[in-house]
């Protein structure tokens, strides 16, 4: 025989059940390490701009190349650094995309190693800040920053020679570059990462002038009015 639990057993037994939950829920709990955000690029040089766009020059190449895994070889038709940047950044791309690349080798041989030639020159690296901004007409807050990237391009396979794209591809970008950050933007590692605003120099004097006769100005009807 089975024997029946005394009345009031079921709840004691649920209220210490809850007791045990809520005095596991107290204890201190260890702190779960949480990844730090990432830092955001508020600031995008004209380098970035750069091999960005020329990313985009790639990738609108590549349209025509065959699925991975292809044997890509890259041959720049000038010596340029524009044109040895954009092979760099050739390379990064259809990489990431799976792709074998090859350059150019003395060893005959090697010639056959690759199923698709990517042949580039960099017409134009074009940069211009053709606007500046101003506060009250003197004090400048922005700069209207325009690039502009052309590539001329061929693709055609290795072997049989059979041409599978010769296009000249331009893509370009603008922005207004907060006045406080153009010195990170204006970038001097090469010479089509920076420009001049397009201001002169007897212009950024003439805005010196101005402001320094309106302090003395400033200055003048203080001392006039305290005499009074």
């Amino acid at each position: 025989m089975i024997p029946t639990p005394k009345r009031g057993g079921l709840p004691v037994v649920l209220l210490a059940a809850c007791l045990w939950a809520g005095l596991a829920a107290a204890q201190p709990q260890q702190p779960v390490a949480l990844p730090e955000p990432a830092a955001a690029d508020t600031v995008r040089t004209n380098l970035w701009l750069t091999e960005a766009l020329m990313a985009e020059v790639v990738t609108a190449a590549a349209v025509v190349l065959p699925p991975p895994p292809v044997a890509v070889r890259l041959v720049a038709e000038d010596s340029g650094t524009a044109t040895e940047l954009f092979g760099t950044v050739a390379a990064r791309v259809l990489q990431g995309r799976g792709y074998d690349l090859y350059v150019p080798d003395e060893d005959p041989a090697r010639e056959g190693a690759a199923d698709v030639v990517f042949s580039h020159n960099v017409l134009a690296v074009d940069l211009a800040y053709p606007e500046v901004g101003r506060t009250l007409g003197i004090w400048r807050s922005w700069i209207q920053r325009e690039l502009a990237v052309t590539v001329q391009v061929e693709l055609a396979e290795a072997g049989s020679g059979r041409l599978l794209l010769k296009e000249r591809i331009s893509r370009s970008f603008g922005d207004r570059v907060p006045n406080d950050d153009f010195k990170a933007v204006n970038s001097g590692l090469y010479d089509f990462t920076s420009a001049q605003t397009g201001e002169s120099g007897w212009q950024r004097r003439f805005e010196e002038i101005v402001v320094l006769g309106a302090l003395a100005g400033l200055v003048a009807i203080y001392f006039a009015n305290t005499r009074d």
